[in-house]
């Protein structure tokens, strides 16, 4: 079984079986993946404060026979959100993190894509007009990408224009 290390950034969580969860995480290393955190949710797990949703973290993942990933030891190292998020910043991380979970296919690193997303999380935290930052976070994703800031053809191939929007 094969470990790996990496700096990642917890776009989602959700729960599965009785107290595991499933986190989408970006990583430094290897884009976008699915991780599992066995135990997590159990009341003296010591991974659950680490892995909350729009944390910066480091993270060590053990693959197993299966593919499947496994979370083995996770360490928080800021809370990109802060913890005096008014209800507009926490929906536009939100917004953020899910255009990042549509937009990215499959397990790429891609250092450019890391440094726009960590940076853009981490001026959203003064923001408070959402829309114009979430239009500009939304052009500049699709620029990496190679759609240049053209919605309509990057809505073409990924058949979700609305989401764009």
């Amino acid at each position: 079984m094969a470990t790996y290390q990496t700096e990642a950034i917890v776009l989602k969580r959700e729960d599965i079986f009785e107290a595991d969860r499933l986190y989408h995480l970006y990583t430094e290393e290897f884009g976008k993946v699915r991780v599992i955190a066995g135990g997590v949710r159990k009341i003296k797990a010591k991974l659950a404060g680490h892995l909350e949703p729009f944390n910066l973290i480091w993270v060590e993942l053990m693959a197993k026979k299966g593919g499947d990933l496994f979370i083995t030891t996770a360490l928080s190292e800021m809370s990109l959100l802060g913890h005096s998020a008014s209800p507009n910043q926490i929906s536009l991380f939100t917004k953020m993190s899910h255009f990042a979970l549509k937009m990215l296919r499959g397990s790429e690193k891609d250092r450019e894509m890391w440094d726009f997303i960590l940076s853009s999380f981490i001026k959203a935290r003064g923001i408070e007009a959402s829309d114009l930052f979430l239009n500009d976070y939304k052009s500049g994703f699709i620029k990496i990408m190679g759609f240049g800031d053209n919605f309509e053809e990057a809505g073409y191939y990924l058949n979700d224009f609305d989401m764009l929007q």
